[in-house]
């Protein structure tokens, strides 16, 4: 019933721990997940060779689940992630990002799906192991776009479930991180009926490293944010 994307760009160090992750959600329940999306970001370091190696040493994870694909220029994460959602062909989309800190086996296995949910939203349990800077910023972000769009306090960079058809219907136009907060406004502005009753914990990366923190990546966000709110 779900496709599973998971953009990625230099994670040799987390992608291992990952694979783990789906082979041991596999073992225990194979038909939840039909379709394992990679996409590599033109990653500069080992993880093509790490992914590719981890996925031939699974038992359980079946090979003809996965799909890996290689952007030829370094697209950003949303770009991928829409690259992701157009690749997909089962009823529900989800993503995970590919630094291991969301384990599906944590937060999906007991997870039961419902047909009358267009969009669920997987909202952070805490913030632990980020650095105290990048739990400000994504706590001053909850703030702001819950006050300019008059909305409760919701995780807009949670993980998003979605039922494919409704991805496609609500046009998505983001170039950062701000996408999240994007499927979580159309759709209600759409009104698709969205829950935020589900949580998941961070797992703590081996190498914590972030390109959102930067000013650049900041910019667009807040370029993103501004197109929406005019296109309202």
């Amino acid at each position: 019933m779900i496709s599973l994307i998971i953009p990625f760009f230099n994670e040799e160090s987390e992608l291992p721990d990952l694979i783990n992750d789906l082979e041991e959600f596999e073992n225990k329940d194979h038909l939840l997940i039909n379709e394992y999306i990679f996409i590599n970001d033109s990653s500069t370091d080992k993880s093509i060779f790490i992914l590719n190696r981890k996925i031939k040493e699974t038992k359980f994870l079946k090979k003809k689940k996965i799909k890996i694909i290689t952007n030829d220029v370094n697209m950003g994460w949303c770009k991928s992630l829409l690259k992701g959602y157009k690749l997909a062909t089962q009823k529900y989309s989800l993503y995970i990002p590919g630094d291991g800190e969301a384990r599906i086996t944590e937060f999906l296995q007991n997870y039961r799906i419902d047909i009358n949910t267009d969009v669920a939203v997987f909202q952070r349990k805490s913030m632990k192991g980020r650095p105290k800077i990048r739990v400000l910023i994504s706590y001053l972000y909850k703030k702001i776009i819950g006050l300019i769009f008059n909305l409760p306090n919701i995780d807009f960079n949670g993980i998003i479930l979605a039922k494919s058809e409704v991805l496609k219907k609500i046009e998505l136009n983001s170039k950062s991180n701000f996408i999240s907060a994007e499927i979580i406004l159309k759709a209600k502005k759409n009104k698709f009926k969205i829950n935020f009753d589900n949580y998941f914990f961070l797992f703590q990366k081996k190498k914590y490293k972030s390109s959102s923190l930067s000013f650049n990546q900041l910019k667009i966000v807040i370029i993103d944010l501004i197109n929406f709110y005019l296109e309202k």
